[in-house]
């Protein structure tokens, strides 16, 4: 009997996740918004392109110069759904992926449902109480509103299974509950977002402390729960360790210089919970709200509020009182600095950590929070399952109606074309492909950053990008022809006359509505006759940005091994034998000894040889790289080979084998707690 509830229930909760997101999975033309269209999407087609070419994907040729794509946490390459709907799409071929990405998308959806419903039944509550808060957090606020962050619902679809398993926890250590505790803690990491991840610890953490404060378990089950945290970390060690290396080699370590706090939801955002559309977020161009609109949508349903607000004065029940708490301790955290206590809680963080914090992505749970107090109040208030099945179809109706089909978790191609369907694609493609590798292009300050993003999608290199952890190089190198503050992440050209520009490899500038040529441009590989040695980064950015620089005949490294270099000229001839993003082939004839620049970006794991024998690579022109090359005929050979990816691999593989033993072996149980009585 159990067990085809169950199995009823889960079909109904997967059902409804379909039917909330019926536009994009089955009708043409629609996608998820703004995010998933210029974050997600490009970003797989970046990592399909190598595995259609039967190469691991390490590197994306497009924005920046190349950046590593494993090391980008936002593209989520290491997350399974992911990187299967990646691998598919680089079968079935780049317009596919959309899709592919959506139904793991919504596949996931489901999954978080199922997981809510045996959670909620786990807590006591009746299969069909289960059956409303499952539907009340897969069909909520969170997953309505926050479709075009990808990793954020990645994320938030593991926190049910969290939070169970510190339930079954509380009996005493069961190495299965541990080992698939570190695993769920572990996909909200490799999911690609952070913040999202942050909070599935700190509520998994909290919720271990609050049942043992409560008196329902010991307080070892925090030392569990803790445990499992670190053992999760040392699973996602492959994108951690990564991820950890580019944020040392981007501007995202200098965000303190204009992140004071922490940010938050704005506390408007709780009117949404009776009247959601409050801030008019059905119809962006009527918004009136404080920040993002997809941050002050609260909607769950009336009936699903009312029930989750009974559940706490009508006989609260002890784990009424668990995840009271916890929904209040939610909103304090996803209110942020916009709360005297969120305000003091993050001023008192280590700065290190309090510019990671999003603190308004955490309110993942609070829904969940509300989605279990929904169903735990159904069992408490409503006497018999046919009155709580009428009142979970009323629910499901009221979050269809209200909330589905809208701006934040829907938008049709008829609508916003995208870039992919401006009239100036054919001709830039046409014009960058004239070289072997083609040039890049670049955006004048009236064109839209989108232009960056897609970069890969449209199969145009680009020197520009727009990404949290864009190359710290790299942004210097554009504030010679785009003046700003050290920590920006996107900058336009504001100067095209700058030699700088050039020696990008930027041959075409988009401005004006036209494509601009670009006469100072630099090939991608050239010789230079004279090279000027720099004491680190500061010193070379300052040769680069000085007005008689001239990249053309001199190049900038940061090394005191290479004495100063210079020679009457840099005569000689360079061609591209071979050329993909982690492999380059270069016949190089020089009639006396010269230098070598490749204006592909610097990146620790790059490695040179010329005639076969390794070769010492420098930091050239604050971003880019070089070598010096002795006179004569020459083959020089660069190879990427990053040695974080390969150790932090081992970890990763050593911890989830761990966690893979202790989910198959047996059990060994501590003192048993008796459960508290059904709600």
């Amino acid at each position: 009997m159990r067990r085809s509830a169950n199995l009823r229930y889960g079909v109904a909760l997967l059902f409804a996740a379909l039917v909330f997101h019926r536009a994009v999975l089955f009708y043409p033309g629609y996608f998820f918004p703004w995010d998933f269209r210029a974050v997600h999407i490009p970003f797989a087609i970046a990592a399909a392109a190598p595995l259609r070419r039967g190469e691991f994907p390490v590197l994306g040729s497009h924005p920046y110069g190349m950046l590593p794509i494993f090391a980008i946490i936002q593209a989520a390459l290491f997350y399974p759904p992911v990187l299967l709907a990646t691998i598919a799409g680089a079968w079935l071929g780049d317009d596919a992926l959309p899709r592919l990405l959506a139904i793991a998308v919504v596949a996931q959806v489901g999954f978080a449902g199922i997981c809510t419903y045996f959670l909620a039944n786990r807590l006591g509550a009746s299969p069909a109480s289960a059956w409303i808060a499952g539907t009340v957090y897969e069909l909520g606020c969170f997953f309505a509103a926050q479709a075009e962050h990808m990793g954020m619902i990645h994320a938030a679809t593991w926190l049910p299974l969290c939070w169970w398993c510190v339930v079954e926890l509380r009996d005493g250590l069961k190495w299965r509950c541990l080992g698939i505790l570190a695993i769920a803690l572990a996909m909200t990491t490799l999911a690609g977002s952070p913040p999202c991840a942050a909070a599935a610890f700190g509520s998994t953490f909290a919720l271990a402390v609050i049942v043992a404060a409560l008196r329902l378990a010991r307080w070892k089950l925090s030392v569990y729960a803790l445990g499992a945290c670190v053992w999760a970390l040392l699973i996602a060690a492959i994108q951690i360790l990564p991820t950890a290396q580019l944020t040392e080699y981007s501007v995202a370590k200098y965000r303190t210089d204009w992140l004071k706090t922490g940010g938050g939801m704005n506390p408007g955002a709780l009117l949404s919970l009776v009247i959601p559309n409050y801030w008019s977020v059905f119809d962006p161009s009527r918004f009136h709200g404080p920040g993002d609109l997809t941050f002050l949508y609260l909607y769950s349903s009336l009936l699903g509020l009312a029930l989750a607000l009974a559940a706490i004065v009508w006989k609260p029940a002890q784990w009424t009182q668990v995840f009271g708490l916890l929904t209040l301790l939610s909103a304090i955290a996803m209110l942020g600095d916009t709360t005297p206590i969120g305000r003091a809680i993050l001023a008192a963080l280590p700065a290190a950590i309090r510019i990671g914090i999003h603190p308004e992505y955490t309110y993942c749970n609070f829904s969940l929070a509300l989605s279990l107090l929904a169903g735990l109040g159904a069992s408490c208030v409503l006497r018999n399952e046919r009155l709580r099945i009428a009142a979970g179809i009323l629910i499901a109706g009221d979050l269809l109606l209200v909330s589905s089909d809208r701006p934040m978790n829907r938008v049709s191609t008829a609508i916003e074309p995208g870039i992919e369907q401006s009239q100036l694609l054919p001709q830039l493609r046409a014009l960058t492909g004239k070289t072997t590798p083609p040039s890049r292009f670049d955006m004048g300050p009236d064109v839209p950053y989108l232009w960056s993003s897609v970069a890969p999608q449209i199969a145009i290199p680009t020197a520009n990008g727009c990404d949290p952890l864009a190359p710290e190089r790299i942004i210097q190198v554009r504030l010679s022809f785009a003046p700003g503050a050290r920590w920006g992440a996107c900058y336009q050209v504001v100067n095209p006359a700058s030699r700088i520009l050039g020696l990008a490899n930027v041959r075409y500038l988009i401005s004006g509505g036209r494509i601009n040529d670009n006469r100072n441009v630099l090939p991608r590989f050239f010789l230079v006759n004279r090279v000027r040695p720099a004491d680190g980064l500061q010193q070379a950015a300052v040769i680069l940005h000085s007005p008689d620089f001239n990249p053309a005949e001199e190049a900038v490294i940061e090394s005191n091994k290479l004495e100063t270099m210079q020679t009457a000229s840099a005569a000689g001839t360079l061609d591209v034998v071979s050329y993909s993003a982690t492999k380059i082939a270069l016949k190089v004839h020089a009639s006396t000894a010269t230098f070598l620049v490749a204006t592909d970006a610097y990146y620790p794991g790059w490695e040179a040889r010329i005639d076969g024998k390794s070769a010492a690579l420098y930091i050239t022109d604050v971003a880019f790289r070089g070598i010096r090359v002795p006179a004569g005929d020459h083959v020089v050979k660069m190879r990427f080979r990053p040695a974080i990816l390969y150790r932090s691999a081992v970890i990763s593989g050593l911890s989830l084998a761990a966690a893979l033993i202790a989910i198959a072996r047996r059990s060994t149980r501590g003192r048993q707690i008796p459960s508290p009585h059904r709600a």
